[in-house]
């Protein structure tokens, strides 16, 4: 009998139904390489292994739940890659608490400035009055001083961002040639800030 296309998965005994609704165990190949043929199976007929096992609800549901499996051990690569995703995220951590540091820097620096502005204008103020009744002095001295404090802050700005690149260059990274050029000013800045500070001070 020549085997006929199964149009079914194979039953836990191995019956399969074909294309003609009929149900057979297919040929199959003994262990010395002869051809067991296919075999049709009775209709109604139901081997013990394809009988459904009736299962207590009750006990089905009172069963422990199998244990988990066993994990794997981590590979050498998975190991490597977890560090890096663990380093990338602390970096990222510094960065957000080095920039929220330098935000609140700026918040303070400016209300310093302003507080040390709103001083000075308040002396020049009373000064002005008493010695110079006019007012047009007054304001070009409040414009200098405004401009000086737009000075120190940006010069403040400056300073900070070369220290975060010598700190770059501390930890061995490799800096671009806008960042060395950048660092290459930074004594003349500072200087140019002490200066300013001063005439403001005096």
């Amino acid at each position: 009998m020549s085997s006929s296309k199964a149009i079914s998965n194979p039953t836990p005994s191995g019956i399969v139904t074909i294309d003609n609704n009929e149900r057979v165990i297919p040929a199959t190949r003994r262990a010395d390489g002869t051809v067991r043929k296919e075999r049709r199976v009775r209709p109604g007929f139901v081997p013990q292994e394809d009988v459904a096992r009736y299962k207590n609800p009750w006990v089905e549901e009172t069963k422990p739940p199998p244990p988990p499996k066993p994990q794997l051990p981590k590979t050498k690569t998975q190991i490597k890659n977890e560090k890096r995703k663990l380093k990338k995220k602390e970096e990222r951590n510094n960065e957000n608490n080095l920039e929220s540091i330098n935000n609140e820097h700026e918040r303070v620096v400016e209300e310093d400035s302003l507080g040390q502005l709103q001083s000075k204008i308040s002396e020049m103020s009373v000064n002005e009055s008493n010695e110079f009744p006019t007012a047009p002095t007054a304001s070009i001295t409040i414009e200098q001083l405004e401009n000086t404090t737009k000075k120190i802050k940006v010069l403040e700005k400056k300073i900070r961002q070369m220290e975060r690149i010598k700190e770059k260059q501390a930890h061995g990274e490799a800096l671009k040639l806008e960042e060395e050029e950048k660092l290459s000013k930074l004594e003349s800045i500072q200087e140019e800030l002490r200066r300013l500070k001063q005439g403001d001070e005096e």
